[in-house]
């Protein structure tokens, strides 16, 4: 297969970066996909955001990414995208909506951190009525909020992974075909946007029952294994079943 008309699309927490090391990206995993990434299309598709405003600190993408250089980035879960320049993908009413969750939140004691443009609440699924609730009454539809196992992601309505991978595409004229690799909920509109739907071994039922492939490996290790069956065309058979 030539890799220069593969596109991957890959999520960050749990696929990229494990947990359990704080989800940083292991070195060995950075070398790999930067060297890759040289000459090849890999794109980091991620709820992270670019920067924390306010709220709780938490690090930001490129705090963890130690080091990573991909073609380009698609952050706080398809709101923006970082390739030859930024592209922002919400409404200025939306970005007050977030001022106003942001105080609901803070007056019921959920805790919150904000991004450019989305809002994230971890370790909130014992709130999720609450929570929800006030998203629907302050946005009036704007916004919603998806979850990541136990972590709800707050944002415009309009926008997720597969928008983004979507505008991207658009953006690029790219033709070729897209694998997308996922382990969590926010990863279906990922999957439901790419050719060929790839679930790390650590990966939610859910999404290894969607995924074409099931890598053995977990974080990072299975990024890795598609790297190689890219490379040497064990991909083909899959993209045969399902692309062409």
């Amino acid at each position: 297969m030539d890799s220069s008309k593969v596109m991957i699309l890959s999520d960050f927490d749990r696929t990229l970066a494990p947990e359990e090391n704080g989800f940083i990206i292991e070195d060995y995993v950075v070398k790999e996909i930067n060297s890759y990434s040289e000459f090849n299309l890999f794109f980091v598709v991620t709820g992270r955001e670019r920067k924390n405003v306010s709220g709780v600190k938490r690090k930001s993408v490129f705090e963890l990414s130690n080091g990573l250089v991909p073609t380009g980035w698609i952050l706080e879960n398809g709101s923006m995208i970082l390739y030859r320049g930024e592209h922002i993908m919400v409404s200025k009413q939306w970005l007050q909506d977030m001022d106003e969750i942001s105080r609901r939140f803070s007056q019921e004691g959920i805790d919150h951190a904000l991004g450019e443009t989305i809002m994230f609440a971890d370790n909130t699924l014992d709130k999720r009525e609450l929570l929800e609730k006030i998203v629907k009454d302050v946005s009036q539809g704007r916004g919603k909020v998806e979850w990541n196992t136990d972590d709800a992601m707050v944002m415009a309505s309009n926008v997720d992974k597969g928008r983004g991978i979507r505008d991207l595409v658009d953006m690029m004229q790219f033709k070729g075909i897209k694998v997308g690799i996922g382990d969590a909920q926010n990863d279906i509109p990922l999957f439901q946007n790419v050719d060929v739907k790839v679930a790390m071994g650590n990966a939610l039922p859910e999404i290894k029952k969607m995924a074409d492939i099931v890598m053995k490996g977990g974080p990072g290790e299975g990024v890795l294994e598609v790297l190689d069956m890219i490379r040497e065309g064990r991909l083909l058979d899959i993209v045969k079943q399902h692309y062409i």
